[in-house]
């Protein structure tokens, strides 16, 4: 007979198995990691669109065989000062492996209200703000202007 907390543990490992994505979150996440240490797998980043409180990144990436899990990250956890402040972002690519050679076009979407209350908290309203997405481990970017409400 196993004991509860066996079976609590397998019953974990059964759910981390079957979903892959656990760690991944729909809202852009503040941090001060170096980007090297966020991106993971290879993506080409095609086209940015902001509407509203979402960004959705247009990407082009290998694979077609696995599920591939997507994250946002802000760093650093501070604006560049300038006028209008910059936000610097960097997708986090997991490819959990995928060694298949599709070349999947996918739009992936985050929600940026993390960034607004950052900035509110900083300079106490809302106002523009520059995003800088930027492509995996590269310092070419596209930009795209937010206005929080």
């Amino acid at each position: 007979m196993k004991s509860k907390a066996t079976i609590a543990f397998l019953a974990i490992m059964i759910l981390i198995s079957s979903n892959s994505c656990l760690e991944v979150s729909h809202f852009v996440i503040t941090t001060n990691r170096p980007p090297n240490s966020i991106q993971l797998d290879p993506f080409d980043l095609e086209d940015i669109e902001v509407a509203g409180d979402s960004i959705t990144l247009n990407i082009t990436y290998s694979g077609g065989c696995k599920e591939h899990c997507f994250s946002l990250y802000m760093t650093p956890a501070a604006f560049l000062e300038s006028y209008p402040v910059q936000a610097n972002l960097y997708l986090r690519h997991n490819s959990n492996g995928d060694a298949c050679e599709a070349l999947v076009n996918e739009s992936v979407s985050f929600n940026l209200r993390p960034i607004a209350e950052l900035y509110k908290t900083a300079y106490g309203k809302y106002d523009e703000i520059i995003l800088n997405v930027y492509e995996y481990k590269s310092n070419n970017k596209m930009s795209a202007s937010y206005f929080p409400e």
